[in-house]
């Protein structure tokens, strides 16, 4: 264990100047109805090699590993037996109505509750200021100038399909050179708090065929709209009988739907819908899928393809976990106190780690007005996040 002479002093202008920078490039999630981003989208694309690979290399940091359009830092000597991994996202996912979205401006956010000076723009809270507290962390590093005796990984994560696809991709290009870490840390808006639990999700793709008619003679056709009704109400009424102690219940509700075709006074001959299946430890991921089929059973005449979409597992990780202690006790000494322990009811990456064997938590700092509104953190919470996780580096690997 390193002693607390060693701890690293982290370089607030340069946090705030490269968040601010990071802030004013597009990694957002266009509206529509398909959410889903590509991890070699051309946005992606440009904010991970244009971006932040020159900046690592002009840190000095050179031991860069490209996993498709993923990119994996690896640091230190890797002699103790301790390894880490850190991972923070790329696609904007939320606060898509903001006004002037990447302007990065850095202003006072008391007009949201939040009187102190903060960073603007959409992504912020979920991705680039955990991006920015990395490089900040690694600067400091360059700077001290004694090696980690562990293992530090940082993955630059492209995931936006709702999968944990670019999480496995990663952790098959570190197991290929050395063992997985021994615990994992999600960087994202948890509010300070760590997060241990999340439920699971499975998308249930259905698509359902009428027949197209005008709306001055819907009886010459098959209305899907009706169709589509009857799959929501069917779908309300699947219950469960057990809960998890930590991380509730199971639930499963449609949260898209498209019609096609949509023309003057037509009614539409097909319908596609997206419906939410929340999971459970132990789910089987298809025994979800066919209940939510056999729930919505026999539409006819109307013809019905139900199929398994994206899907994230569930993930959950002991309190007492080494891991999770260590980041415990660097929040106490950073911040004063200790952190929240928390459970959601989302869906987050940290199941795909946990299933490989890497216990895996989620921490950050963030901010924002919402799901759609204002994104924006406070300069102050973006350096706390930074102080914790170089405790927590310098303290577990140095």
């Amino acid at each position: 264990m390193a002693a607390a002479g060693d701890a690293l002093t982290i370089d607030r202008n340069y946090l705030t100047d490269t968040l601010v920078r990071l802030a004013r490039v597009p990694t957002d999630v266009p509206l529509g109805y398909e959410t889903l981003m590509e991890p070699d989208d051309p946005k992606l694309v440009h904010y991970v090699q244009q971006v932040i690979r020159p900046e690592l290399v002009r840190l000095g940091i050179y031991d860069l590993i490209d996993v498709g359009n993923n990119l994996l830092v690896r640091a230190g000597e890797g002699r103790s037996g301790k390894s880490l991994l850190l991972m923070n996202y790329t696609p904007a996912q939320h606060h898509n109505l903001m006004e002037d979205p990447f302007s990065g401006a850095v202003a006072n956010a008391g007009a949201y509750g939040c009187d102190e000076p903060a960073v603007f723009g959409q992504g912020v809270s979920q991705c680039k200021a955990h991006q920015a507290v990395m490089l900040a962390v690694l600067k400091a590093l360059q700077e001290r100038g004694t090696p980690l005796r562990g293992r530090l990984w940082w993955a630059v994560n492209n995931e936006g399909r709702s999968s944990h696809a670019c999480s496995d991709a990663l952790l098959d290009a570190i197991a290929a050179r050395e063992s997985l870490p021994q615990f994992g840390i999600i960087q994202i808006d948890s509010g300070g708090a760590i997060t241990l639990g999340n439920r699971g999700r499975v998308d249930v793709d259905v698509h359902i065929r009428g027949k197209v008619a005008h709306s001055s003679s819907p009886q010459e056709g098959l209305n899907v709209i009706e169709a589509v009704a009857d799959v929501v109400h069917r779908v309300r009424r699947l219950t469960w009988p057990d809960t998890h102690p930590l991380l509730g219940g199971r639930h499963a509700v449609v949260y898209k739907v498209r019609y096609e075709p949509v023309a003057p006074h037509t009614l539409p001959s097909d319908a596609w819908l997206a419906i939410d299946r929340r999971l459970l430890p132990g789910d089987d991921l298809a025994a979800a899928v066919d209940e939510v089929r056999s729930a919505i059973g026999d539409l006819s005449p109307f013809e019905v393809t139900v199929r398994q979409g994206v899907a994230m597992l569930p993930a959950l990780v002991a309190e007492a976990d080494p891991g999770v202690l260590a980041l415990v006790a660097a929040h106490e000494r950073i911040v004063g106190e200790q952190p929240q322990r928390v459970y959601l009811g989302g869906s987050f990456d940290a199941g795909g780690p946990c299933a490989r064997g890497v216990p895996t938590v989620m921490y950050g700092v963030g901010g924002g007005v919402g799901l759609t509104g204002v994104d924006f953190v406070p300069i102050a919470r973006v350096e706390t996040e930074a102080r914790v996780l170089a405790d927590v580096i310098v303290r577990e690997l140095g």
